[in-house]
């Protein structure tokens, strides 16, 4: 089974969830959706119109495909163990779990770009997942995190990542410019920036 076939079956199942979160106008979903318009247009490209995709395409398009996959496998969980399923009690947790969502985010970017024999890896890890566990408990109590604590994972994230001499630039953000360039932009995800920095700031503002 090919790639393009995964993520059409991927769609099917994510449907209730995609559709419903999107109907609650739910700022767990407006992250997503520039990348979502990228895939659909690929696909549709390849699949309905028949041509072939250049070696970028396919590229953007499993890097796409991989993101949104692990990260809803993080969304499922959540709702499945925090919130007994209840999709409209998790989203008025939404802000505790984009906050989760951006540190498992900047783990994810840390460990693609180091060599697994960096010896400051484990340390600087452990440091997200101590505010991990931080989020984890607003999440168990039902509640929203306060605006202090993504103050907390922006200064860590810019000490962590300076160390490591690594520019900061998250596959949400590379996928808002994608779209832009294709003019697929979601007018209300129109927000996000290359700088982790202003995603997190509009995620204070906007929840």
């Amino acid at each position: 089974m090919d790639i393009l076939t995964d993520y059409a079956n991927w769609k099917i199942e994510k449907y209730d969830l995609i559709t419903t979160l999107k109907e609650l106008e739910s700022n767990i979903i407006k992250r997503y959706l520039n990348t979502i318009n990228v895939l659909d247009y690929l696909y549709a490209k390849a699949v309905d119109n028949k041509e072939n995709l250049t070696e970028d395409e396919e590229v953007i398009f499993n890097t796409g495909f991989e993101y949104l996959d692990n990260n809803f496998i993080t969304i499922e969980d959540i709702l499945k163990d925090d919130f007994n399923n209840n999709i409209k009690a998790m989203e008025k947790c939404s802000k505790t779990v984009n906050l989760l969502l951006y540190i498992i985010d900047f783990e994810e970017e840390l460990l693609n770009n180091t060599s697994d024999d960096d010896k400051l890896i484990k340390s600087d890890l452990e440091e997200f997942e101590k505010l991990e566990n931080e989020v984890y408990d607003y999440l168990t109590k039902g509640q929203n995190v306060d605006d202090a604590m993504f103050v907390k994972l922006d200064e860590l994230a810019d000490k962590i990542f300076a160390k490591h001499q690594i520019e900061i630039n998250p596959i949400d953000s590379i996928f808002y410019q994608i779209a832009e360039t294709l003019g697929l932009l979601e007018e209300e995800t129109d927000v996000y920036n290359e700088y982790v920095n202003e995603l997190i700031d509009h995620d204070k503002t906007c929840c």
